[in-house]
Order: C-alpha cells, then sequence, then structure tokens
C-alpha cells in the first residue's frame, strides 16, 4: 500500500509526516447491512469508515464504555487517589514512628482493611471490564489484530 506524505513540517522539524489516506474504495450493502454498520460504528465511538478500514485490516473495535463502566474507572481513580494518599502519609514519617505505628495491632488491622477494601475494588472493576476485543482506535498496529487474520 502506498501512501503519500506530507513532510513540510517533517523538514522544519515540528511534527512527524502525516500518512494521508487518498484512495476510496466503494461497496454496495444492504439497508439491513448499512443499519447494522452504522449501529456498531456508533456502539465504537467510530466513524462508519474508520469502523469499516478496521475491521477490513483485521481489528476488532471495542464497545464504548457504559455507564456503569465508567463509573468503576471513576470509582478505580478514586482508589489509586487514597493509594497515594495512604503512601504519602507513611512517607512522611520517620523510621521509628513507622516502627512504632505498625507494632500496634488495631492500627496494622485497620489499615489492612482499608487497603484490603480498595485492592478488591480494583480487582473487581478490572475484571468487569475485561473484553475479547483489542483494536486500538486509529492505528494499525500489527500487534492488536484479531487472531487468525
Amino acid at each position: 500500500m502506498a501512501h503519500k506524505e506530507d513532510t513540510s513540517k517533517q523538514q522544519s522539524g515540528q511534527e512527524k509526516p502525516v500518512t494521508r489516506r487518498d484512495k476510496v474504495v466503494v461497496t454496495k450493502v444492504t439497508e439491513q447491512e448499512l443499519a447494522q454498520i452504522k449501529s456498531s460504528a456508533d456502539q465504537c465511538g467510530m466513524t462508519r469508515s474508520d469502523f469499516i478500514r478496521a475491521r477490513a485490516l483485521g481489528y476488532k473495535p471495542r464497545l464504548r464504555l457504559s455507564n456503569a463502566a465508567l463509573d468503576g474507572l471513576r470509582q478505580l481513580a478514586a482508589c489509586r487517589t487514597d493509594m497515594v494518599n495512604f503512601a504519602n502519609a507513611l512517607h512522611g514519617l520517620s523510621d521509628n514512628e513507622k516502627i512504632r505505628l505498625f507494632r500496634q495491632q488495631p492500627t496494622m488491622l485497620e489499615w489492612y482493611e482499608k487497603v484490603a477494601y480498595i485492592t478488591n475494588r480494583v480487582t473487581d472493576f478490572l475484571q468487569s471490564a475485561q473484553t475479547a476485543n483489542s483494536y486500538p482506535a486509529r492505528t494499525t498496529n500489527e500487534n492488536a489484530k484479531e487472531d487468525g487474520i
């Protein structure tokens, strides 16, 4: 596949070369097929052109995150903030203060319960977000193609 590259900006050292897509592929589909293509592309947050190109090149586009998945992602971000806060609080203590703190069983148990809760929330989200799709939007990375194609 030959691509024309715009090197005007590259020569001035500003940006990487831009690959221009200037070839057109036309195909006929039924009304039902068109509706399915439109629906699938929309569910993936892609244009029809990007969706069809992705599928033709062997990628399987991912659907947009659902509201539940987005909420899980927000919770994951909040968990990360909590973990950073725990780490920063411990980092600010002297070695003697850390030893004194961790010798107290009730304090350690409370700390463990908080960390375990956060870890479990992160694990739950990651398990719920796993999908078989592996198409990175707007790329032609060979490693992201579906098996067998």
